[in-house]
């Protein structure tokens, strides 16, 4: 991940999942969030449908403790250490790596329960490449994606434009007290734009350069919590700059080097049009320098990393500004091929809260039969999270005296690769994180809510999936993913004795995924199917959001003329028109549909 450690899922110290090119394309559903809501161990906070805010919860963590990055670099925002991946548009994106698993060592702050890697398209040939896809669909929906690859001379070039906004007025129900009443949710809008440019320079020797940009330029009316009433006026904008520079040279058959810059400048406006009107300006500045030597059975990789990051609001008592020095050392070490540790260490010194972490991590892979690819993995390491902004500069309620988050993780598990009439991959995981020092808003003797380090939690996490594959003839093909999560994530906080032992809120213990893809000749189909249980909404664990079971599907043919390859696609969403909600407050859409038509040449 990130070329900071391998991304085998087989040869590695701890559970990986690799999200291919084809799996993201034959996603329902446009944007990170859709993606990953498949994946074992993964889940996604909804507040609403399409444009609402989705954040990512992984091992019965709280959204701030999984660390996002594009390209290797933090996307989570030191105002509130999260990110909304709705936000995020599926189009440029290659292929998606994530770690179930803390890696506090290997990438510092937030990396708690967590990693996951977003990477994009960046290489291009000779041949032009031109690809054009255009959507309608339910609720006004209207999306339109433009890419254009080429290189020219020596200079691989990308360029990709998306559009997309609908009315989003979807239609749910809602309990008014005696029965369920369908209603839409109106003001619920949204108009969303991409621009992303990828820039690869190869003539060197052995030293390539790459730059790549990201502008998103984003806005949604927010309608609030459904309560009966009309929806709220509220309305977001959103615009999001991202750039990366990258500089790699090969120093000898025994040395690589990497040096990376990234910069971000990211403007957040949100108006009620009643009492609020608050702006967040976030500007952050980050990079990193490292080597990686390998010999033999050693491979070795250490290098410093800097990060600036500021935020400027109308919403705090003043402006917070953070600097962060680091360094790590990671290594592979080959004792036999049927037996690989990896240690990793790595020191934070940060100025704003004033504090040092130092963080390891020790990981093992064995296989223990020569002739059988099953491996068994497992690791052990503690990691940290720095407090917010928010939590730090909120006016008035903030608290100048908090101290870290940390974490204590363990996991182990097992993968096994075989052939029995399809060829299968079979993993078991267990995790365990003991949490400490969490941040919770508490309420005051004032009756004013302030965040305090006194919150606790503890959870066990066992994690089953299977993949199957098979041709089964030279026109035929399947795949089958079919994965399981349980997870305990108790509250182990001294405050309050009747929330001690209790589940957290809004963590389903049992999530049960599949997904299926039948390809005949130039048509398919793909079908996803989710249940997830049922989530407590209070800490007592009195009452709960009912479990829920969704199924999308879509079908597509695709026809190779002239040398355009044109692909008509019809996805279904919710095809059975389950009633929920993934929060409470804010009902997700029954049955829509969409339409699209891609054109590749």
């Amino acid at each position: 991940m990130s070329n900071k450690i391998i991304s085998n899922e087989f040869r590695t110290f701890s559970k990986i999942q690799l999200i291919s090119k084809d799996q993201i394309e034959n996603t329902n559903g446009e944007r990170l969030s859709d993606i990953l809501n498949f994946s074992n161990g993964v889940f996604i906070k909804s507040y609403g449908g399409n444009s609402s805010l989705n954040t990512i919860s992984i091992g019965g963590s709280a959204s701030e403790h999984t660390l996002i990055l594009l390209n290797g670099f933090k996307l989570n925002s030191d105002q509130n250490n999260q990110i909304d991946i709705s936000a995020i548009s599926k189009d440029n994106i290659r292929k998606i790596e994530i770690l179930n698993s803390g890696a506090g060592s290997i990438y510092g702050s937030q990396a708690m329960s967590g990693v996951i890697n977003i990477i994009t398209e960046q290489n291009a040939d000779d041949k032009l490449g031109v690809r054009f896809t255009g959507q309608t669909g339910s609720y006004g929906l209207k999306k339109f994606y433009t890419g254009i690859s080429k290189k020219f001379y020596a200079i691989e070039t990308r360029f990709g434009y998306t559009s997309e906004n609908s009315l989003n007025n979807y239609d749910y129900f809602f309990f008014n007290g005696a029965e369920n009443e369908l209603k839409q949710r109106n003001k619920s809008g949204y108009d969303f734009k991409n621009y992303t440019i990828s820039l690869n320079y190869n003539q060197f020797k052995k030293t390539s350069l790459s730059f790549y940009s990201d502008l998103s330029l984003n806005k949604r009316n927010i309608p609030g919590i459904e309560t009966g009433s009309d929806p709220s006026n509220a309305e977001q904008s959103d615009k999001n700059w991202n750039n990366i520079i990258t500089v790699k040279t090969v120093l000898s058959d025994k040395f690589n080097f990497k040096a990376q810059i990234n910069f971000q400048n990211n403007l957040s406006h949100y108006s009620d049009f009643i009492l609020t009107d608050s702006y967040y300006k976030n500007i952050s500045f980050s990079g990193s320098v490292f080597g990686e030597y390998s010999e033999n059975r050693l491979k070795v990789t250490g290098g410093y990393d800097y990060g600036y990051s500021s935020l400027n609001s109308n919403e705090i008592s003043e402006d917070a500004v953070r600097n962060q020095n680091s360094f790590f050392l990671l290594s592979e070490i080959d004792f036999s091929s049927a037996l690989k540790i990896f240690p990793s260490v790595r020191a934070d010194f940060t100025n704003d809260p004033s504090c040092n972490a130092v963080t390891g991590k020790l990981g093992i892979n064995i296989k223990p039969i020569s002739n059988k690819e099953f491996y068994v993995k497992a690791a052990a390491g503690n990691n940290f999270s720095l407090p917010t902004f928010n939590a730090l500069y909120w006016k008035d309620l903030g608290n100048r005296h908090l101290n870290p988050e940390s974490s204590f993780n363990i996991d182990a598990g097992f993968i096994y690769g075989f052939s029995f009439f399809t060829e299968n991959k079979l993993e078991l995981t267990f995790n365990h994180i003991n949490y400490k020092d969490k941040i919770i808003w508490t309420p005051g003797s004032n009756g004013l809510w302030t965040p305090e380090n006194n919150a606790a939690s503890v959870s066990n996490v066992f994690l089953a999936e299977i993949s199957m594959r098979k041709q089964l003839s030279r026109a035929l093909s399947l795949d089958l993913n079919i994965n399981y999560s349980f997870t305990s994530a108790q509250n182990k906080s001294n405050d309050n004795p009747e929330f001690y032992d209790k589940q957290l809120i809004y963590i389903p213990v049992n999530m049960l995924k599949s997904s299926l893809s039948l390809n005949y000749k130039n048509t398919g189909i793909n079908i996803f199917y989710c249940f997830t249980d049922k989530r407590f909404t209070d800490r007592y664990n009195n009452n709960f959001l009912p479990g829920y079971d969704v199924t999308d599907g879509n079908i597509f043919y695709t026809l190779n003329l002239i040398g355009v390859k044109s692909t008509l696609r019809i996805d279904v969403n919710n095809i059975f028109n389950e009633n929920y909600k993934i929060i409470s407050g804010y009902p997700m859409p029954l049955r829509n549909f969409k339409i699209s038509v891609n054109l590749e040449y």
